[in-house]
């Protein structure tokens, strides 16, 4: 008889806990996704349609690896917010053996479970600090998006330039050997000797080798395109059309926006806030936590004393941790107020950044685009119509042929300037982007 009173008490008792227990195993089982197949995160062969520098951004922020790992992270500190959130585990408890005779007879056992109840306050400062963690790291991938962003459209103006550097090395050699046929014909009516010929073959020679060089450039940019992209090496790249150039705002709305809309301050004030929790949780430390339980004792009716009744006690208890140790308590306060401080240093070292940032891009591009227009409108129609003048002149005698190549070369160079200048302009112009958060 006792020992089913009590063995029916601990079933009572236990049985549902570990059921429990046990569905919350096979649950976590369940939901395991340790085993991810490894090609989910290899390089993906995809289209990336006209191949314009905002298309390729906005591919790479979708397949990046990088910027999904801020994001699944962002994921990871979230789910630590209800689990901060909890109350603790309850605690059940057994004891057995020789135990206490009261006047209601001898005690068989006694079963009890507990609660702690953290202190007001402390779950909830716990909880906010990681939401505000998540919500710093969902910003720090927004701005790694941005950052990736930049560095696609440079490496497309970088291939755009090694594509139309290619095209006009192309036309210059066609030219060039246009005119070796004109000076092929001189030498024929002894008009031009032979060193211009060599001359010209020289000229030709140096264009091939640079642009066997270009190749070489125009491959590392579509390299550099896939690698940011996620895609497989070799992948091809549509050829660069000619974009469009945004127009500028104003400098100070440029370092104005930067300075509300950038990620990376909302990131550092996530994090002010997410350290100021932590500070309220460590001031609350202070207090103790009760711990409330319940305990149920199956007492024998055959006890020593005639006055035995067998009468089964029930007992509630009250218990709380002695915060006795100040000194971790205080630790605690200095590690949350000393990471305030940092973070609000990052704060504004990071706006120091964008305001450089913002100021540099803006004034190279400034410059980039007063030099695109140079060459666009005067240079280049003057050196091309001196290069023709010159030709015209050589072919009936009165050019020389030195005048011929260096006019030559100089439409060649200012062709070359003015795509460099306008891929500095893309580049200049992908940088405020990013840095203002357009």
């Amino acid at each position: 008889m006792k020992v089913s009173r009590l063995s029916r008490a601990l079933a009572a008792s236990f049985f549902p806990i570990f059921l429990a227990s046990c569905a919350d195993m096979a649950g976590g089982a369940a939901g395991d996704t340790s085993d991810i197949p490894a090609e989910i995160l290899r390089p993906k062969k995809y289209s990336v349609g006209s191949g314009t520098p905002d298309n390729l951004a906005a591919l790479a922020a979708k397949h990046n690896p990088a910027i999904a790992a801020l994001r699944h992270r962002a994921e990871r500190m979230e789910a630590q917010a209800p689990q901060a959130a909890s109350l603790p585990d309850p605690m059940a408890s057994v004891s057995a053996g020789s135990m206490a005779e009261t006047a209601a007879g001898q005690m068989q056992g006694m079963l009890g479970v507990s609660q702690k109840f953290p202190h007001a306050g402390k779950r909830d400062a716990a909880s906010r600090a990681a939401r505000h963690e998540a919500a710093a790291i969902r910003a720090e991938a927004d701005a790694l998006a941005l950052k990736v962003s930049e560095q696609v459209k440079s490496a497309w103006w970088d291939y755009y330039l090694a594509e139309k550097t290619i095209s006009y090395t192309k036309e210059n050699r066609e030219l060039l050997s246009s005119i070796k046929e004109i000076v092929v014909a001189h030498i024929e009516t002894d008009s031009a000797s032979q060193a211009d010929q060599l001359r010209t073959e020289n000229e030709i020679t140096l264009l091939d080798r640079n642009l066997a060089d270009l190749r070489k450039l125009r491959s590392s940019a579509i390299a550099r395109i896939n690698f940011l992209l996620n895609r497989p090496v070799g992948s091809s790249l549509p050829p660069p059309r000619e974009p469009s150039l945004p127009a500028t705002s104003s400098l100070e709305n440029l370092i104005a926006r930067a300075q509300v809309n950038h990620p990376d301050i909302a990131a550092a004030q996530q994090r002010v806030d997410a350290f100021n929790q932590r500070l309220r949780k460590a001031k609350l430390e202070r207090y103790p936590d009760p711990t409330v339980g319940i305990t149920y004792a199956p007492v024998s009716g055959s006890g020593l004393a005639g006055s035995a009744n067998g009468r089964d006690q029930v007992f509630a208890t009250l218990g709380f941790n002695i915060p006795l140790w100040r000194e971790p308590r205080k630790a605690m306060v200095r590690e949350a107020t000393a990471g305030i401080a940092e973070t609000k240093a990052l704060l504004e070292s990071s706006r120091a950044d964008l305001r450089y940032r913002v100021e540099d891009a803006y004034f190279r591009a400034k410059t980039a685009r007063e030099v695109t227009t140079l060459f666009k409108d005067r240079l280049i129609p003057s050196a091309k119509q001196a290069s023709e003048v010159t030709l015209t002149g050589y072919s009936a005698g009165k050019s020389s042929f030195t005048d011929v190549l260096e006019t030559q070369r100089e439409v060649l160079t200012y062709q070359l300037q003015l795509i460099k200048s306008r891929a500095e302009l893309g580049k200049a112009i992908a940088t405020l982007e990013a840095a203002a958060a357009l």
